[in-house]
């Protein structure tokens, strides 16, 4: 008997192949931004954005930051941070594998020291210790009464405040990056209603076999031998290069082997504009 595909989806949100450091290049170069301007904008080291954008987590200074990083980065341009940072955790530190546990050996008991010769020594370095915390004490204590008090003249001094001195600089704010509202490109699944989907090579590689909730994304690989197999037509959009398409088909309805090539969606779902 088959498993339920459903029974198999992990508790996420977000699904997608493509690896989160493209995700932010395809969108940083599509709105026309340079690394510079991000670095000028985030205050990020240009290595540091190319390692997001790369995937290489060696070049970054910790996981807190890494994991800042993106988040920064993701906003900035647009897209959702929390997502982008779950999906770079899924990618990024899950290849990287859990922190080696340290294990430091235990030192074997010394069976040649008597009992009695361990009880001494430790009553002698205890009388020591508190010879030396009284001496310290005593040695403050002196300190403190041989300072002389403050002169008067010096405590006027002090009280009145220095009137502050009248900057001629004038400074100018920076101006805010603004961010063209511009679609990303590409092809995106958004999910409505929960519905399996499939996605296929043309070798019949399977790219993507889950239950994909509503509210959902999945960012389709650029890729025009894509195939994809939906099993509830009516809650699933397909959006290419940020113009959602026409309604698949009706609420359950099952779709097979629709191909993924963004000039052909165009060219037969593309939405018809009123006249």
């Amino acid at each position: 008997m088959m498993a339920n595909p459903a029974t198999e989806l992990q508790d996420t949100t977000f699904f997608t192949d493509m690896p989160v450091g493209e995700i932010l290049r395809r969108t940083r170069t599509h709105y026309k931004r340079s690394i510079e301007d991000i670095e000028h904008a985030l205050r990020i080291r240009t290595e540091q954005i190319e390692a997001i954008e790369q995937g290489n987590l060696e070049m970054l200074p910790g996981r807190v930051y890494a994991i800042g990083f993106v988040r920064s980065y993701a906003e900035y341009l647009g897209l959702d941070g929390d997502k982008m940072v779950d999906l770079y955790k899924q990618q990024v530190m899950a290849a990287k594998g859990p922190e080696p546990e340290l294990y430091f050996p235990i030192p074997a008991s010394d069976n040649h020291l008597p009992p009695w010769w361990i009880t001494l020594s430790s009553i002698f370095l205890a009388i020591a210790l508190l010879a030396f915390w009284f001496g310290e004490n005593r040695a403050g204590r002196k300190a403190v009464e041989t300072i002389p008090p403050v002169p008067e003249e010096i405590q006027i001094a002090v009280e009145e405040p220095t009137p502050p001195v009248a900057s001629k600089v004038e400074i100018e704010e920076p101006e805010e990056a603004v961010i063209e509202d511009k679609p990303v490109e590409g092809i995106i699944l958004k999910i409505h209603e929960n519905s399996w989907v499939e996605i296929r090579d043309k070798k019949g590689k399977a790219m993507l076999s889950r239950v994909l909730k509503a509210g959902d994304q999945y960012y389709v690989p650029d890729r025009p031998d894509l195939t994809i197999s939906i099993g509830n037509a009516g809650g699933v959009e397909i959006e290419v290069d940020g113009q959602p398409l026409r309604k698949l088909g009706e609420k359950g309805k099952v779709l097979r082997r629709l191909s993924l090539d963004a000039d052909y969606l165009k060219s037969n779902f593309a939405v018809e504009r009123a006249q």
